[in-house]
């Protein structure tokens, strides 16, 4: 595997070639790719990662804008913006793929390396065109301990964001981008 990941900006012409092969072992996020929302740039950008041959949708994300709030004395107040992950996911096939390890001998997964790309084009975007302070999500348990290894934190109590009906049984994350500066 080359260490350049294969990413493109979702398009229609992707999403027929690709979508309906794509199973992630979640349902709703499945449905997500084959749905028109997956192109709507009302709602946020999907990125996919194909394969070398460009024969394989290996998996995507999707981010979007947001803010986090902070309620002290019943007052809600915004305390920064945020880039939010509305959706991550891997095909089946590629769960669980180990890819190396770092100096401390903690697996690095595909999905670590997705996650990453993620993570780099969200600073990316935070170093040329826009300004927040966070990243947001909505975990499953599933794909709880992935964000655990990249520094996400579970939300405090104090914090909030919005989230959708579809959302309730995830777990709000969030990873700080200038903590000191909050």
């Amino acid at each position: 595997m080359n260490n350049k990941l294969n990413i493109k900006l979702f398009t229609e012409e992707l999403q027929k070639k690709f979508a309906c092969n794509f199973h992630c072992g979640n349902t709703y996020i499945d449905q997500f790719i084959r749905n028109p929302i997956s192109l709507d740039n009302s709602f946020g950008k999907t990125y996919v990662y194909l394969s070398d041959k460009e024969d394989v949708l290996i998996g995507f994300y999707n981010l979007g804008v947001g803010y986090v709030e902070s309620v002290k004395n019943n007052q809600t107040y915004k305390i920064g913006g945020a880039v939010h992950i509305n959706e991550f996911a891997l095909d089946s096939r590629f769960h669980s793929i180990l890819i190396s390890y770092d100096e401390e001998g903690r697996k690095i997964n595909l999905s670590d390396i997705l996650l990453n790309d993620c993570l780099n084009r969200i600073n990316s975007i935070r170093n040329e065109h826009l300004g927040y302070s966070f990243v947001t999500l909505c975990s499953t348990e599933e794909g709880r301990s992935l964000y655990l290894r990249s520094d996400f934190e579970d939300l405090d109590e104090s914090l909030n964001f919005s989230i959708e009906n579809t959302e309730e049984k995830c777990s709000q994350m969030l990873l700080w981008i200038d903590k000191d500066m909050i």
